[in-house]
């Protein structure tokens, strides 16, 4: 029955982000003229919302920090050296000993320079894991992929011995049904060849831990040593990813305009505290990430029609686990680069742009929401808390700082009357009084974000130092109110209107010289 309304049903899941969005967002408008009271404790709610996330982030961003600097303490590779394989959890699928313990590291690739790859490479031949357990997967478009090749072998010179094996793919312009612009469809090429030309070496793939992230990632010399540290001492590793939860922006955060800026420091603290403060079992993978190599190909890779592919990966392995599929974080870090453009304006463009397509990631509500129908199997209440947070994350979040902003003033013009309620004079102020309360939380965010983004330039003079340090707080919120708001809008409503956006932006890396 639910396999004959299949498409429907995908459908309606394909409109309802973008009619609740527009709904909320005009909520002043509609609901201000039959119900002008309720437009008053929905706002008032969201403010109170607002100042309790701003409190948990706070205590997960401090937390989260404390924890960053007690792992750097440590030597993982010698933490490795010491475990016990006879102690160790999960024997079947555990790998014999630490020497058979092999990483399969996948990169995809587009048109990035050689300055970007070099970094990226040369952080690899940093890591303290032994390189000869490392088999690398590089994956190119066809576009740029010989000069691609060549940069990299260039680049790895005589190193590449290092490694177990380094492997290159090209993946073809023009396969019928890929999406085009971003990395799922090249990741899946890519894996799939990788994967089988282990088969033909007739290794065990249960010995290899498989982790992707994109080509202008910076690993920390102690990540892959980390994440094998993780792997090996977690138990049912083919039901959990492995991620960091300090995800950077360093490589070049203070190259780029202060909104790009700004945008990148909000990920990196968002990401550092939802690490502390959010339930394990509902987190999506974002960017970097790790899993046992089964998970990857039980999950059938990546879905390379619907043109994302960062959370892509965590429902296909939801799905192919009943429903039982969790995060683990660690706090080692890697540094990607912050959206620049080659000039100001293509700065900004670019930026809008990915947020674009990273708000086309909604089309994962459809996809969960359509298979919560399909699969039984998995519990009632997870599938709720599941639509609980789609709503949350995927609407709420959205429209939150516009309606505390403005929807008070929008609904006092379009209805006369609603000036006549006594609400329209207390409200606000207690509005103001809850956000004043909230500005108290700029400063430790501010701090966290000094400890964990690079110095400032040396060459900067002083008052530009204290400049940015002091607006970039406040400028969150104009942030919130553009581009973190429009481009989710656009997207919102080309899935709304039936546009499959096949043809995504690829963001291009960008450095000043």
């Amino acid at each position: 029955m639910i396999q004959k309304h299949e498409k429907k049903i995908y459908r309606f899941f394909e409109i309802l982000p973008g009619v609740l969005v527009w709904a909320i967002l005009l909520s002043p408008v509609w609901l201000g003229l039959l119900a002008p009271k309720i437009v008053f404790f929905y706002i008032t709610f969201l403010t109170i919302y607002w100042a309790y996330l701003a409190t948990r982030h706070t205590y997960g961003g401090i937390v989260g920090y404390r924890r960053y600097q007690e792992e750097m303490k440590v030597d993982w590779m010698l933490e490795c050296e010491k475990l016990d394989f006879l102690a160790l959890p999960d024997k079947d699928t555990l790998p014999p000993s630490l020497e058979e313990t092999k990483h399969f590291i996948l990169i995809p690739m587009y048109s990035e320079t050689k300055e970007i790859l070099k970094s990226s490479f040369e952080s690899l031949l940093a890591q303290t894991y032994p390189l000869r357990q490392i088999t690398l997967v590089l994956t190119m478009e066809e576009k740029y992929s010989s000069r691609l090749k060549s940069d990299i072998l260039e680049i790895l010179g005589e190193n590449i011995a290092k490694f177990e094996e380094v492997l290159f793919y090209v993946h073809p312009s023009g396969i019928e049904d890929e999406a085009k612009g971003v990395a799922g469809a090249n990741r899946t090429w890519g894996a799939k060849n990788g994967v089988g030309h282990l088969r033909q070496k007739d290794v065990n793939i249960r010995n290899y831990i498989f982790s992707t992230f994109d080509s202008d990632s910076v690993l920390d010399r102690q990540f892959i040593a980390r994440v094998t540290h993780l792997y090996l001492t977690n138990d049912k590793r083919d039901y959990k990813y492995f991620g960091p939860a300090v995800n950077l922006f360093n490589n070049n955060i203070w190259d780029v305009p202060m909104l790009m800026r700004i945008e990148a420091n909000s990920i990196v603290i968002a990401c550092i505290s939802d690490a502390v403060v959010s339930e394990p079992e509902f987190k999506e993978t974002f960017s970097c990430y790790s899993a046992s190599l089964q998970t990857l190909i039980d999950a059938n890779y990546w879905d390379v029609q619907v043109g994302v592919d960062d959370t892509i990966f965590y429902w296909r392995s939801f799905f192919a686990r009943g429903g039982d599929f969790i995060g683990v974080h660690h706090f080692i870090p890697y540094s990607a680069d912050a959206v620049q453009g080659s000039d100001y304006l293509k700065s900004h463009k670019s930026m809008y742009l990915q947020l674009r397509r990273w708000a086309w990631g909604t089309i994962v509500v459809p996809i969960s929401m359509t298979e919560f129908f399909k699969k039984n199997k998995i519990p009632l209440i997870k599938k709720i808390r599941w639509t609980v947070l789609h709503f949350e994350r995927r609407v709420l979040l959205i429209t939150l700082v516009f309606l505390m902003t403005f929807g008070i003033s929008i609904l006092t013009k379009v209805n006369q009357d609603a000036r006549q309620i006594s609400l329209v004079y207390t409200l606000p102020n207690l509005i103001s009084t809850i956000l004043t309360f909230t500005l108290i939380f700029f400063v430790p965010i501010t701090i966290l974000r000094a400890k964990l983004v690079k110095p400032m330039p040396k060459e900067w003079f002083f008052l530009k130092k204290v400049f940015f340090t002091l607006v970039e707080g406040p400028m969150v919120i104009i942030n919130m109110l553009t581009f973190s708001l429009i481009p989710y809008l656009d997207a919102y409503t080309r899935m709304l209107l039936g546009n499959k956006m096949s043809d995504l932006y690829h963001t291009p890396k960008v450095r000043s010289k």
